[in-house]
């Protein structure tokens, strides 16, 4: 989650600093952008110093102090942010991520629609709200915030991958398998080396029998990364419902071996 919201928030202040920013923010960005989240968040604290008022300079602040390990004081930086330019539907848009990171979902919902009023072509806002409304148990809600954003996103030249694949993931979780199926195509035409998208449409392909295609798919994640946990769990139970079972042990263990603790 971390490194999605700080990759999405590097778009936004690309082409904030892009229309003319100092210097100085402009190599805290190049810093941040590093890696360099401690250097970036001393001159960004530096300029503020000099310019309390920036939005821009309070956003950037926030994701330091995020990726330095500091949601609390992420959260009142970006909070700050939105203050001082309430009509910025970007800086509003990532207040709501950090909400949702945060688990506090009723503020998320809130602020992902305060978002979308401000500019109701958002793919990112519609994406985001349907995951919040998941995490109110609210299905049918997420199931149109998801169809909206996909439909917003339709015309675009750089089409997101995370509409489809969030509605596929829910539709699997509610036993729409063929409409899930659908929907994880979708995503991985979007963005074809999905490795997420990849494991889940093998399972979804194999719910009833194993089928060669979900091997297929779960070889490619595992040519592109051998140390994919969730890569050999999934080849493991599809190995097992075929009764090679000592070629599933075999990937249960490098399962556990590359498994986050």
């Amino acid at each position: 989650m971390a490194r999605t919201l700080a990759e999405l928030f590097l778009l936004l202040l690309s082409a904030t600093l892009a229309l003319g920013s100092v210097d100085s923010l402009r190599q805290a960005l190049t810093l941040f952008n590093s890696g360099d989240y401690r250097e970036s968040f001393d001159l960004v604290s530096h300029y503020l110093q000099e310019e309390p008022r920036s939005a821009t300079a309070y956003k950037l602040l926030g994701m330091d102090e995020y990726m330095l390990g500091h949601p609390r004081e992420a959260l009142a930086s970006v909070t700050h942010a939105t203050e001082l330019a309430p009509d910025d539907a970007d800086a509003l848009y990532y207040l709501g991520r950090l909400y949702f990171s945060a688990d506090n979902i009723p503020a998320a919902l809130a602020t992902f629609q305060k978002t979308i009023a401000l500019d109701p072509s958002s793919v990112r806002a519609y994406n985001h709200l349907g995951q919040t409304y998941e995490a109110l148990g609210q299905r049918a809600d997420a199931e149109k915030a998801y169809l909206k954003a996909i439909e917003l996103a339709t015309g675009q030249v750089k089409k997101s991958e995370w509409p489809d694949y969030n509605l596929a993931v829910l539709y699997l979780n509610d036993g729409r398998t063929a409409d899930s199926i659908a929907a994880f195509r979708r995503a991985l035409q979007a963005n074809p080396l999905f490795p997420e998208a990849k494991i889940k449409l093998a399972g979804a392909l194999s719910k009833e029998q194993p089928v060669p295609e979900s091997f297929e798919l779960l070889r490619q994640v595992l040519v592109a990364d051998p140390h994919n946990a969730e890569g050999h769990y999934r080849l493991a139970l599809l190995l097992a419902k075929s009764g090679k079972r000592e070629e599933a042990q075999k990937h249960f263990e490098l399962f556990q071996k590359y498994q986050k603790p």
